[in-house]
């Protein structure tokens, strides 16, 4: 063998790509050590063999063409692999089957001694080809995060790492009215600073030095200079040589959601009527105070404070007038109370009042000087004016004091002997008092409600539920008054409150119910024009096994249409009684009674409690309809409520309906049913079968 031949196979072997040599006919002549290796074949199975008897081709024609122009013409081709992509089988790493290599062939025309062979060339484009996949997949990956930061629903903004803001989406500055303009460039946290935010920034700047995220909420200020408040998420983006590059901020604006949950707080603790705090955050305040009273120096007193003549006011000019009263005593009260005392609404025309530091001797001074403010105070309503009295119960509170539940017990009870004495006056708590021995454990008022019961001194009225949309029957609700011993009635704000405390809601309840069936039974063919009546029950109720059974009983009974029927149940009670309001609602379904959702929305959790309740209605607490016309977060929760209900497939019922403006905005909103002052007053329950009450 010659030297040039010896260093031709050398270099042929050597080269680093594939090269096959073939004839006019498609014989192959030779082929290198490198298309060996990545062929997964011995030289010997190839040469002399024909090319297309070794291998199935991408596409044969193609290459048979390519070869017949090098043998025959003397022209070259190029075998792309976006065209012909593994043209051959050839492997990426040798003898290895795991991986087909990517590869482009060169087909070369070239003669020796006179003779044309075409040489095709195979060069490994497999990285080439993979970085150019995984280019499009990281650019098409950028676009869709591009898209996704454009579109997300909350604020981002990147920064540098130093801060400098490089980069803001479209809800950015839909929350803040910044544009782009106003915010590249400018350090992140200069942009609508507060004053007291410089603390919590040196802190945020602490922990993204330090390769830690922040979340938290933060106070910031639009670009108009309005606050707003915003759940904000801050982290590092490092690079390849962990040290920070970039910043990436999100914002969520909680504004309104804060506002929402600090007007439910308040509402949770306060009276909605006066603004006092209520009596479950004043039985809190009362409790703390006691249980951490333990220095015998510490004295307090505890007022309960009773508003006379208030019932007159309220069957004379209505309930908008009392409610007007309560409002006007309560700026009255507030105005001349120290700020260390904690004044409360705790009932219809109840107050509570504790105060700090003021042992009996001061406690008879305040109580004197209330008693004159409500003497001079005249309540002045249309043509009427009124004159009023406070009737005030006092109990001390020191370090022998026992709870709260008693000190309360002691100052209602007080509070009552105010009033059997001629009113208008105040009565201090003694525990060996003549006065207060017959109220001892509270049974005064458990004695007349038995008297009632036993003497059947109980009546039936009915307030209309009016229909707020076309082509609906109207209802009516079942309320109970008393009859005292003069032949008097006693508003139920008077006597059930003491029947919850003495466990005799349950008997009130059955008689309710036996004297509606009974009703029910005795004028059904008169009612063809009521859809429903409906019957409050109260919390003790819905655990009462023997109750439901007796309801079922006394329906099987009475033969009444279970459809006329329906029962009312506060929020309040069925979550605290869920089991067995579950149990109690499914039980009287089964004989087609409908139920109701009484003060719906004042439980707070309403309606992650809702898929668990099958009520039928849903009755809105009028705190949110007594203002919505003036407040449009009542306006907006009476909407929630009543999109929520038709979703579930509940008729909704609107409370406190006072006037036609109400009502026309209720029905605008989609409400069903309407029941209020505006629509029409409890009637006795009599008077419904011939009253037919039409919306105005």
């Amino acid at each position: 063998m010659s030297k040039g031949l010896k260093i031709h196979n050398i270099v042929f072997d050597n080269t680093n790509c594939g090269l096959i040599v073939i004839d006019n006919e498609g014989i192959i002549v030779d082929v290198n050590q490198w298309f060996v290796k990545h062929s997964d074949r011995r030289k010997l199975e190839l040469v002399n063999q024909n090319i297309f008897d070794c291998f199935e081709l991408g596409n044969g024609l193609t290459v048979k063409r390519a070869i017949e122009q090098a043998t025959n013409y003397g022209m070259s081709s190029i075998l792309s692999s976006a065209l012909h992509p593994r043209l051959f089988p050839l492997y990426a790493r040798a003898h290895k089957k795991d991986k087909l290599m990517e590869h482009t062939c060169y087909v070369k025309s070239y003669s020796v001694d006179g003779t044309r062979f075409a040489l095709i060339q195979i060069h490994d484009v497999t990285d080439s080809v993979m970085r150019e996949r995984l280019l499009r997949n990281r650019t098409k990956d950028l676009s869709i995060f591009s898209l996704a930061v454009k579109h997300s629903p909350s604020a981002v903004v990147i920064t540098d790492a130093l801060g400098i803001i490089e980069y803001i989406n479209p809800k950015f500055t839909e929350i803040t009215d910044f544009e782009g303009y106003d915010c590249i460039g400018r350090p992140y946290f200069s942009l609508g600073r507060l004053s007291n935010n410089e603390k919590i920034e040196e802190n945020i700047w602490r922990m993204l030095e330090q390769h830690q995220e922040w979340v938290g909420e933060r106070c910031n200020l639009k670009k108009d200079g309005e606050k707003y408040w915003a759940n904000e998420h801050i982290y590092p983006i490092l690079d390849g040589d962990n040290c920070i590059s970039h910043f990436v901020a999100m914002q969520d604006d909680v504004t309104q959601f804060r506002n929402i949950s600090r007007k439910f707080s308040y509402q949770a603790a306060h009276d909605a009527l006066t603004g006092l705090i209520n009596r479950q955050e004043f039985e809190g305040i009362l409790r703390g105070t006691i249980d951490g009273n333990n220095d015998e120096r510490d004295v307090h007193s505890l007022c309960f404070i009773d508003i006379d003549q208030f019932k007159l006011i309220n069957d004379t000019c209505g309930h908008i007038a009392g409610d007007e009263l309560l409002r006007q005593i309560s700026v009255l009260f507030n105005r001349h109370c120290s700020t260390d005392d904690t004044l409360a609404r705790i009932g219809g025309d109840e107050f509570a009042l504790l105060l700090n530091g003021h042992d009996i001797s001061k406690a008879k001074l305040i109580c004197k000087m209330l008693i004159q403010l409500v003497e001079d105070f005249r309540f002045r309503w249309n043509e009427h004016v009124f004159k009023l009295g406070v009737s005030i119960g006092v109990t001390e509170i020191s370090s022998e004091s026992i709870n709260y539940v008693e000190a309360i017990k002691q100052a209602d009870s007080a509070c009552y002997a105010a009033k059997d004495a001629g009113r208008n006056r105040y009565h201090i708590y003694q525990e060996n008092d003549k006065v207060l021995a017959q109220r001892k454990d509270d049974t005064y008022w458990a004695t007349k409600i038995n008297s009632a019961l036993e003497n059947n001194r109980l009546v039936l009225f009915a307030q209309p539920i009016v229909s707020l949309q076309a082509d609906k029957k109207n209802s009516h609700e079942i309320l109970v008054r008393m009859i005292d011993d003069n032949g008097n009635l006693i508003p139920p704000g008077l006597f059930l409150p003491a029947a919850e405390r003495f466990d005799l809601s349950h008997r009130i309840d059955q008689w309710v119910i036996d004297n509606t069936l009974s009703w029910l039974c005795k004028h059904h063919n008169d009612i063809d024009h009521i859809d429903h009546i409906s019957i409050n029950l109260s919390g003790l109720s819905l655990s009462n096994e023997m109750l439901l059974q007796h309801i079922i009983k006394a329906i099987k009974a009475n033969k009444v249409q279970a459809s006329k029927l329906s029962f009312e149940i506060t929020e309040t009670a069925a979550i605290a009684n869920l089991t067995h309001a579950k149990l109690f609602i499914s039980a009287l379904n089964a004989y087609g009674c409908k139920f109701a959702l009484d003060d719906f929305g004042s439980g707070l959790s309403s309606f992650a409690y809702l898929k668990n309740l099958k009520v039928d209605m849903l009755k809105i607490d009028g705190m949110f309809i007594k203002d919505m016309l003036k407040d449009p977060i009542d306006e907006a929760m009476v909407k929630s409520i009543n999109d929520v209900g038709k979703v579930m497939g509940m008729e909704t019922i609107a409370e406190f309906v006072e006037n036609d403006e109400i009502r026309q905005r209720l029905q605008e909103i989609g409400i069903n049913y309407g029941q209020g002052y505006g629509l029409g007053k409890p009637v006795p329950i009599d008077e419904i079968i011939t009253k037919s009450v039409e919306l105005i």
